[in-house]
Parts: structure tokens; sequence; C-alpha cells
């Protein structure tokens, strides 16, 4: 898994100001009512990024379907941060983080 953290500049906050941002982007939606989750128009089904806010700073989670999917949507979702944030953003920080082993199922008693 790999996640984005956008710092802003003092003043700023990356988080309001991306959530601004995308209701008038065409090529990014909404996957979810809560408006936590985003998705990219050309791959629906590619996965999705999970978005939070840490004091300001934007939090952004990618979780892919394929290989493929993590390479676009961290080109894509980079991107769009630089072109529209040049001048209100301070770093850009990338972290891998490895994805946590999947819960045990656990057994019902008879």
């Amino acid at each position: 898994m790999l996640v984005l953290e956008a710092v802003p500049a003092p003043g700023r906050d990356a988080y309001k100001q991306l959530r601004a941002r995308i209701r008038e982007a065409p090529t990014w939606e909404w996957a979810n009512k809560a408006r936590t989750r985003l998705r990219h128009v050309q791959r629906p089904k590619g996965g999705h990024i999970a978005l939070s806010d840490a004091g300001g700073v934007l939090v952004a989670h990618i979780r892919p379907k394929t290989p493929n999917d993590l390479f676009y949507l961290a080109e894509k979702f980079t991107g769009r941060l630089v072109a529209w944030f040049e001048q209100d953003l301070v770093a850009i920080n990338i972290q891998f983080v490895p994805e946590p082993p999947a819960p045990k199922r656990k057994r019902r008693r008879r």
C-alpha cells in the first residue's frame, strides 16, 4: 500500500482545499457518500484513494485492485496535487507501507 501526505504551507488546509476542488474536477469522483474515498473516472474498478485529515495535512491511502492500478492512481493523484496546489503545498511525502495481514477467521462452535 502507498501512503501520500500533502503538507500545506502555514495557514493552509490541504484536506479542505482538495475536497473543495474535487467538486469541479471532471476526472475524479467520490466513491462513497461520506466523501472520503476518491475514484478516478477512467478506471472506476481500479481501486480508490482513502482520504483523511491530520490537522490540515492531507493523508491519502492508495488502495488499488492490481499492481498496475497502484501506479496509475499514484501518478494521477500526485500530478493533480502538483498542478492544483503548487503554491499551497510545502511537501508531498510518499511512504511504502506493507499491507496488514488479513484477520484470521474465527470458527464457530457447534
